[in-house]
């Protein structure tokens, strides 16, 4: 009986020696399980995920091999991606698991790409706004592929008032990416060429500015300067030719259709009084009988400088009184000044020059304001310095002239008639 019980000690004992160590590691021993590397991870589009798993030690002893990895990234689709680590042990109660989060992102902005132009120029005038015709545009994005649906176009142009403005053009991709472009329109008040319509023969309406002698050792500054024995070799081709020197009366009659001229008919103008006109010009045209009608900005000639010129064949003409500047965004002054002091400018070059005949518009800069003004002040006609010849049913106010420049010779002087 004792025998029995001392072995039954002795099993028990035995017994205990090996379950109490493995029950204790059953019970107590908890796995340390560590990500390596970042738990979040983030990464653009399209570029390659790397697996760095995970370590599991269990009593300073490496069990890594046991874990379990499930899960994975497509890095070609923007999205939230987890990777889980686990294990499975059945001789341990405590367990662990863990996770990687791994976002694949779009950080690309869409591009937007403008058709036409960046920067356009339009016009508008007193009655009519100024009209832009959007010349479209594509937007693209690395991820949603065409994205032109979704743009938004900004219009901030003022269409009836001079100044810079921008159109913006913005776009935004599923990711939040946004992204704009502009294109800037300048908006400008019109200048009104002459116009080129009308019927028949047209009278050629000569312009000249200023003249030098080579003889007294002078040279031409620019274009506009003719040598006076070739402005000689004109006027006297016109003389000998019997060419009829119509007034502004007649040309008046003649736009409207009132009145027939000769075949052989010019009138001849020259703009801004210039010293070398008295000096050189007019003493031809004396000469030989043939009248021209010279322009004047009054302003300059207020000591009636002009008035020591009684030629018969010379009259004077308004090249405005104090308007022959360059203040309009590189257009005359004519053309944006205020409407009545305009008119007064007029005015006051009328009661200088003494008629309303005829009116050179400084640079041949016209708008429907300069129209309107020009018209009022009581002018028979306009002339621009667009080339061409004055023909029946053109605007009277809005006349073409035939510039004689620098050089030219008798032939080609002959070809412009």
């Amino acid at each position: 009986m004792r025998k029995r019980k001392v072995i039954l000690i002795i099993v028990i004992t035995f017994l205990l020696i090996l379950i109490i160590p493995s029950l204790y590691i059953y019970l107590c021993v908890k796995p340390v399980l560590a990500i390596n590397g970042e738990q979040e991870i983030i990464i653009p589009l399209n570029e390659n995920y790397n697996e760095e798993g995970a370590k599991l030690t269990i009593l300073n002893k490496d069990y890594s091999k046991d874990i379990k990895i499930r899960g994975e990234v497509d890095s070609s689709k923007v999205g939230t991606y987890e990777i889980n680590y686990s294990f499975n042990t059945k001789y341990l109660k405590h367990t662990n698991e863990e996770k990687r989060i791994v976002k694949v992102v779009d950080n690309i902005s869409p591009e937007i790409t403008l058709k036409g132009k960046k920067e356009y120029t339009i016009y508008f005038t007193d009655t009519k706004k100024a009209a832009y015709k959007e010349e479209g545009y594509t937007a693209i994005d690395n991820y949603d592929g065409d994205i032109t649906d979704n743009v938004e176009v900004i219009d901030e142009v003022d269409y009836k008032t001079k100044g810079q403005y921008k159109i913006i053009y913005k776009v935004k991709d599923s990711s939040g990416n946004e992204v704009n472009t502009e294109r800037i329109i300048n908006v400008k008040k019109k200048v009104i060429s002459a116009v080129t319509n009308g019927t028949g023969r047209g009278i050629p309406i000569l312009m000249y500015h200023f003249f030098y002698s080579e003889e007294n050792g002078e040279v031409a500054k620019d274009n506009n300067y003719l040598e006076i024995k070739l402005f000689e070799e004109q006027i006297k081709y016109l003389k000998d030719n019997n060419y009829y020197f119509p007034t502004w009366d007649e040309v008046r009659a003649f736009i409207d259709g009132k009145k027939t001229l000769p075949e052989k008919s010019v009138v001849i103008t020259i703009d801004d009084w210039h010293k070398s006109v008295p000096l050189y010009a007019v003493p031809i045209l004396n000469k030989y009988g043939v009248p021209a009608t010279c322009f004047l900005m009054t302003r300059w000639e207020t000591g009636m400088y002009f008035k020591n010129y009684s030629s018969p064949y010379i009259n004077f003409g308004s090249h405005t009184h104090d308007m022959h500047w360059l203040t309009c965004d590189g257009y005359g002054k004519f053309t944006c000044i205020n409407h009545n002091d305009g008119l007064k400018d007029l005015q006051t070059s009328i009661s200088i020059v003494g008629n309303s005949d005829v009116l050179a518009y400084p640079f041949g800069h016209v708008n429907e304001q300069v129209l309107a003004i020009t018209k009022e002040a009581g002018f028979k006609v306009g002339l621009t310095t667009v080339f061409g010849k004055a023909k029946k049913g053109m605007d009277p106010y809005l006349l073409p002239r035939i510039r004689v420049v620098k050089g030219e010779s008798l032939s080609t002087f002959i070809k412009n008639l």
